[in-house]
């Protein structure tokens, strides 16, 4: 039984979890991996999914607890490496590398760059956004009033549209 749910929740979400995956991880090979990461953790949990919420809902939280995870780790490895500079060097190398390669689609990458500078809270709000998920849903996902939802999605939009219009003009 756990199997065949496990398939239908996974082909239900995929993309959704893998869209919450771009709006917090940038590199695409630790994108996967953590996409991998939010598969593994609902496969674990899936035996103590009591019910008392939708699934959708339920992997919502995992996807994104799961990401704020790998980026609060990823904070601690990159504090690691500043404090080697041949390694710093070599972060800056592959960056660059990294930078040189063509974006196929470059508005959803401006969008994407514009997400990621935002604070977790806001990105979280902004990925659910971008699902489609109703005020009361982003505010049962992420423990909050679903007035303060509106109030923030309202800023973080604002935010966005002024991130954009800087990196439009070349200031971002």
């Amino acid at each position: 039984m756990n199997d065949e749910l496990y398939r239908d929740i996974v082909a239900a979400n995929k993309d959704r979890m893998y869209r919450i995956c771009c709006c917090y991880v940038r590199d695409d090979d630790a994108r996967k991996d953590v996409y991998q990461e939010i598969l593994i953790n609902i496969w674990q949990n899936l035996p103590r999914f009591e019910g008392r919420s939708e699934i959708s809902t339920w992997v919502y939280r995992i996807s994104v607890n799961t990401c704020l995870g790998f980026l609060r780790s990823e904070r601690r490895r990159k504090k690691i490496f500043e404090q080697d500079p041949l390694i710093a060097e070599e972060r800056l190398t592959n960056a660059t590398a990294e930078a040189e390669v063509p974006h196929t689609d470059e508005h959803v990458e401006r969008l994407y760059a514009c997400i990621d500078r935002l604070p977790l809270l806001d990105k979280a709000l902004i990925s659910l956004y971008l699902e489609d998920l109703s005020t009361e849903e982003m505010a049962d996902i992420l423990g909050m009033s679903a007035s303060n939802v509106r109030v923030k999605v309202h800023r973080i939009k604002k935010t966005i549209r002024q991130q954009w219009e800087r990196t439009n003009h070349g200031l971002g």
